[in-house]
């Protein structure tokens, strides 16, 4: 039930200001507030999944106006071979701790959605994740864990220490220290593995690229709309495609990546994998990451993959790459009408908002 001090509205697109906002400050982001708005005008009114008469979300309000409480929702189209579904995406829920008890009838809002669209979330905290489960979702793509490849060493550390111990200076010290230690014990394997590894210049490129690969697994529907939205906009131009080819190899692959500082004072400069398409070996990735070491070298500290199967997991680990496990799942799905012709799922980063 809503708190009888609360209204509960539709979101419309003169209301994203305000629900930016609300999300920047309940969150804790640092992205700056223009970019917020621009960041969330695209996810929901620029997305080319975006149907008439879909809502964009829902908002709570005080009978004062101020935004409490809000969850958006963007759809996202999705492919089986030749077969089509739209999913609705749950993005952004936040409720003020005031009214922490009055998310409930967003929830509820989102949830009626199910009987025409299955439901889905790719960036779950522990608290989500049972909510979804006590609900009927299901886990999604070994989204449990991330895979590490540490190539500079003292940032990464210095974020393990200050996560123990919550002091800076201690925790900038001690990194500095180990450091070299670790670097000696764990070094990635570098240099030219013979792979062809090339920038693509449009999404009608990627696209062409990716039709040669049917799926008999839901994975995301990889048309030229949907690259040049999700990979060619202003809203990240960090984001970057690849044409990735091993060597002797007949066949092209994608590869989708962009750039994200991370840690508790934005220190490690990391390149995150957000797509890998294309019926690859597991030993491939070895020769992806090599590819990426070289694109970015000094750039960064850290190469991250995630949803990666375990033999994919295990090829890399077996060249070095740490295994970072989450406290739950962080993507499920709720079909409880049976929408979807299977439960077997090709997840990537990209799909939904994992990395966005």
């Amino acid at each position: 039930m809503v708190n009888n001090d609360l209204q509960l509205h539709e979101i419309a697109s003169t209301d994203l200001e305000e629900v930016s906002g609300f999300i920047s400050r309940v969150s804790g982001s640092e992205v700056p507030f223009a970019g917020a708005v621009e960041r969330l005008s695209w996810l929901l009114l620029e997305n080319p999944a975006r149907e008439p008469g879909l809502p964009l979300g829902w908002c709570l309000r005080t009978q004062s106006g101020e935004v409490v409480g809000c969850m958006c929702c963007a759809p996202q189209k999705f492919c089986v071979g030749q077969s089509t579904f739209i999913l609705m995406m749950a993005n952004s829920f936040y409720v003020d701790a005031t009214h922490r008890g009055s998310g409930t009838s967003i929830f509820l809002k989102y949830l009626q959605l199910g009987r025409r669209y299955p439901l889905f979330v790719s960036s779950a905290n522990a608290t989500v994740a049972r909510m979804w489960q006590k609900l009927g979702g299901y886990s999604l793509g070994h989204s449990d864990r991330e895979v590490l490849g540490v190539l500079c060493w003292q940032p990464v550390l210095a974020e393990r220490v200050y996560r123990k111990i919550n002091r800076e200076n201690l925790a900038r010290t001690a990194a500095t220290l180990a450091a070299p230690l670790f670097h000696a014990l764990r070094r990635l394997p570098k240099g030219n593995t013979g792979s062809e590894f090339v920038a693509l210049a449009s999404p009608e490129q990627a696209a062409t690229l990716c039709v040669d690969f049917p799926c008999d697994q839901i994975t995301s529907s990889r048309d030229a709309s949907y690259l040049r939205w999700r990979y060619f906009s202003r809203v990240d131009p960090t984001t970057r495609l690849f044409a990735f080819r091993e060597r002797d190899g007949a066949r092209q692959r994608l590869v989708g990546v962009n750039l994200r500082n991370r840690g508790y004072r934005q220190q490690i400069r990391t390149v995150q994998v957000l797509d890998v398409w294309g019926e690859v070996d597991p030993e491939s990735y070895g020769a992806i990451a090599r590819c990426l070491i070289q694109e970015y070298g000094e750039r960064i500290d850290m190469l991250v993959f995630r949803c990666l199967d375990d033999a994919a997991q295990r090829a890399l680990t077996d060249e070095g790459f740490l295994v970072r496990r989450f406290a739950a799942p962080i993507a499920w799905c709720i079909d409880k009408f049976g929408l979807l012709p299977n439960r077997r799922w090709h997840l990537v980063p990209a799909d939904g908002d994992m990395w966005l």
